[in-house]
């Protein structure tokens, strides 16, 4: 356990590294000179400006270095949290990811609990009634929920709440410090629009797992000593299936913080990745690029977890 522990670390922080200079790459492989459009705003030269006063603004911002420099200089300080100041507002990157990431954080919180809370025993009757018209109306609904884009689902569900459900809807968002009751309308309609293709997601994949779990020699081998179905189903074959269920809720969490750009446009959320949109929008890359390896680090470290998680729910996942 140890061992793979060690390896697991030293492939996280591999694979953060690697993100880094391909993300740092990418912005850098913009077309357009930052200079001078940033040099056009700060000094009013029109056409971007004169040479003297772009080569004075590359220095004074170390714009003209090396990009392995540059890129090396920029994740040793983002490895202790400082993304420096954004050269189009001025204004420090960190606070704003700060306050920006709890509002993605607390929508994927929901929408993960809600899905789980809904697909997880769906999932469970399923398999348990395998080919039953529940199953059958399980696999339709589920394609239904997968099918619909979120930025349908989202103005649908603006519509319905602001005219017929005011009490349910809020038109912006207030911190759970703030107001407790005025945060929970904030967040449970986009909560729900991203919940429902991930309690699909689920629903489908615990059936499945389930289904083949139920067929395992240990079950069929507690069903003959008299053990209730209700236990058989819910404790031990759930817990035979946990592993792909798992790293599929794993893999849904990761990709959460990142995936909620057009939910939170269209509820209006202040959120990590409505931040890295607008930054986009902007031309504010050292924002984008801050934004995406935060994402990217929320992602790695999910998988993290859920790696060192899998030999502990199946024995026969682990190594010396």
């Amino acid at each position: 356990m140890i061992r793979l522990f060690a390896i697991r670390v030293i492939e996280t922080v591999a694979i953060l590294i690697a993100i880094s200079f391909l993300v740092f790459g990418l912005a850098e492989m913009i077309p357009g000179d930052i200079a001078e459009q940033i040099a056009g705003m700060e000094f009013g030269l029109a056409g971007g400006g004169i040479k003297g006063e772009l080569n004075q603004f590359r220095e004074e911002h170390g714009l003209n270095r090396p990009f392995v420099v540059r890129w090396a200089d920029w994740l040793e300080k983002a490895a202790t949290g400082d993304f420096g100041t954004s050269l189009i507002t001025g204004r420090e990157i960190g606070p704003d990811i700060a306050a920006a990431f709890p509002v993605s954080l607390e929508i994927a919180i929901a929408s993960l609990l809600i899905a789980i809370a809904t697909g997880l025993p769906v999932g469970i009757l399923a398999a348990v009634h395998p080919a039953s018209v529940f199953d059958r109306i399980l696999s339709g609904t589920s394609l239904v929920f997968l099918s619909i884009p979120t930025f349908v689902s989202g103005v649908l569900f603006v519509i319905i709440g602001s005219h017929y459900f005011p009490i349910l809807y809020a038109s912006h968002y207030v911190r759970l410090s703030e107001d407790v009751i005025a945060n929970l309308r904030a967040i449970l309609l986009p909560s729900i629009v991203v919940a429902l293709s991930m309690t699909a997601q689920i629903a489908q994949m615990t059936r499945t797992t389930m289904v083949e779990s139920l067929q395992e020699p240990n079950i069929v081998t507690a069903r003959s000593k008299g053990v209730s179905e209700w236990r058989i189903s819910n404790i031990h074959a759930l817990k035979s299936a946990s592993g792909p269920i798992v790293t599929l809720v794993g893999l849904l969490f990761g990709s959460l913080i990142g995936g909620l750009i057009i939910t939170e446009g269209i509820f209006n959320l202040p959120g990590l990745g409505r931040l890295v949109i607008n930054a986009i929008y902007r031309r504010d890359f050292q924002v984008a690029v801050a934004g995406t390896w935060v994402m990217a680090m929320v992602y790695v470290g999910v998988n993290f977890i859920v790696d060192l998680l899998y030999p502990i729910l199946d024995p026969r996942q682990r190594v010396g």
